[in-house]
C-alpha cells in the first residue's frame, strides 16, 4: 500500500510516530476507498437503469395531403385583400401635380347588425377615372386590391396610421332578389316574413303598414336585421316625411318599409338606431372637413407607376 510505504521510513527514523494498530484499521479503509475502479473491458456495454432504449421517440406521422405548390413572389398578391361594401360617399377625382389621377371613397363593410368597418378606397388613373363617372354613394361594389398604410405626424410624439385599400379591380354587385327569410303561419292563414318585390305588388304605404303592425315581431326583427345589415339600401325618411303614416324606412329596390315606432319592433332598435345615427354623423362631419385621409401621395404615385 502507498500509504504503508510511506509509513515505513517514519518508522525507522523516529518509532513514536508510527501508527497505532487502530489508527493503521482506518488507514486501510480509507485507503480502499480511494482506489480508482477498475475500467470496464471493450467488451463491455453501458446499460440505463431507466431503460431509455427500450422507448423510442414517437416519430411524426406522414401527412396525408399533398404540400401546396410553391409560387413566385408577385407584388400584386402582397397585402391582397377583397372586399364587399356599400359606398358611403360619392368618389372625389383629383388630378396630382404629377399627372397622375386619383380618386378617393369609402365603403361600409358590415360585420354584422350593429358592427361597421369604414374602409378607404384608392382608385389610380384610368381606374380612378372609371369610378369618379360610375360609382355613386349607396352603390354596393366589390373590390379587390393591396391594403397598404399611411403614417401621419398629428402632432408631438402623436402619429397615426391609416390604412386604405389601393384599388385594382372592382365591379358592381347586383341587386338583390326578393328571398323568402322564412315562413310562419299567421293567425289568419297567412305567411309572414317574406320579402316583397315591389310596390305595385305589395299595396299601398298605408297597407303595407298595416301588414306589417299586424305581422309576427320575428318577421319585424327580420326586417330591421336587414336594415342595419346595409342601411345604405333605406330610404331615410324621418326628417322630410309630410304624413305621420309614411315609413320612416323604405327600401330602395324593394319599397319593403319600417316604422321607428313599430309596436312589433324589437326592444333593440331605438338604441341601435342611435348607435347608427352617431357613426353617420361623425361620417358627414368628416366629409365636411378639409381633411385627407390619403397622407402619401408621391410614394403611391411612384408605386402606381412601377
Amino acid at each position: 500500500m502507498a500509504l504503508l510505504a510511506v509509513a515505513s521510513p517514519l518508522k525507522t527514523l523516529n518509532p513514536t510516530l508510527s501508527p497505532s494498530p487502530s489508527r493503521r484499521r482506518r488507514l486501510l479503509l480509507s485507503s480502499s476507498l480511494l482506489r480508482v475502479p477498475p475500467l470496464l473491458s471493450r467488451s463491455g456495454r453501458l446499460r440505463c437503469s431507466a431503460g431509455y432504449g427500450d422507448a423510442a421517440a414517437p416519430q411524426q406521422a406522414a401527412p396525408t395531403t399533398q404540400r401546396p405548390d410553391e409560387i413566385p413572389w408577385s407584388r400584386e398578391l402582397c397585402n391582397s385583400v377583397r372586399l364587399i361594401g356599400t359606398v358611403g360617399t360619392d368618389i372625389e377625382l383629383r388630378q396630382l401635380p404629377s399627372g397622375a389621377s386619383v380618386a378617393r371613397g369609402r365603403i361600409a363593410v358590415w360585420k354584422s347588425a350593429t358592427e361597421t368597418t369604414w374602409v378607404t378606397l384608392a382608385f389610380w388613373d384610368d381606374l380612378a377615372v372609371v369610378a369618379s363617372e360610375h360609382v355613386k354613394q349607396g352603390d354596393r361594389i366589390f373590390v379587390s386590391g393591396r391594403l397598404v398604410s399611411d403614417t401621419v405626424d398629428e402632432g408631438p410624439e402623436k402619429r397615426q396610421v391609416y390604412y386604405k385599400v389601393v384599388v385594382q379591380q372592382f365591379n358592381f354587385i347586383e341587386s338583390f332578389q326578393p328571398v323568402r327569410l322564412y315562413s310562419e303561419s299567421g293567425q289568419d292563414g297567412g305567411k309572414y316574413g317574406e320579402y316583397v318585390g315591389n310596390d305595385s305588388t305589395s299595396g299601398s304605404t298605408e297597407n303595407k303598414k298595416g301588414d306589417y303592425m299586424s305581422s309576427s315581431s320575428r318577421s319585424t326583427e327580420a326586417l330591421w336585421q336587414a336594415f342595419f345589415a346595409n342601411p345604405l339600401d333605406w330610404w331615410d325618411n324621418r326628417k322630410d316625411k309630410k304624413n305621420p303614416r309614411y315609413p320612416d324606412f323604405k327600401h330602395k329596390s324593394t319599397g319593403e318599409a319600417l316604422w321607428v315606432e313599430g309596436r312589433n319592433n324589437p326592444n333593440w332598435v331605438v338604441s341601435q338606431l342611435a348607435i347608427l345615427d352617431s357613426r353617420m354623423g361623425s361620417l358627414q362631419d368628416k366629409q365636411r372637413k378639409p381633411v385627407s385621409y390619403m397622407y402619401a401621395d408621391d410614394f403611391m404615385t411612384s408605386d402606381a407607376s412601377d
